[in-house]
């Protein structure tokens, strides 16, 4: 078996890289594509909920602080 020349495996490394990076960026441009679709929805969509009152019997809940 011949020995491959060094520059195939520099043009081969190089390839892989570019591919990788593509990757990467179409990976970002779908996120935020995604995104911006979220945020158009929440606008539109959105409503406001008032929360339940709490009974006057009902036992005051302990706010939830860092533990440790």
């Amino acid at each position: 078996m011949a020995k491959r020349n060094q520059n195939t495996f520099f043009k081969r490394q190089k390839e892989i890289k570019r591919r990788q990076e593509a990757q990467e960026k179409m990976a970002r441009r779908q996120g935020k594509k995604k995104q911006d679709e979220l945020e158009g929805q929440e606008g539109e969509d959105m409503q406001l909920v008032a929360p339940e009152p709490e009974p006057a019997d009902a036992e005051p809940k302990e706010p939830a602080g860092p533990t440790e």
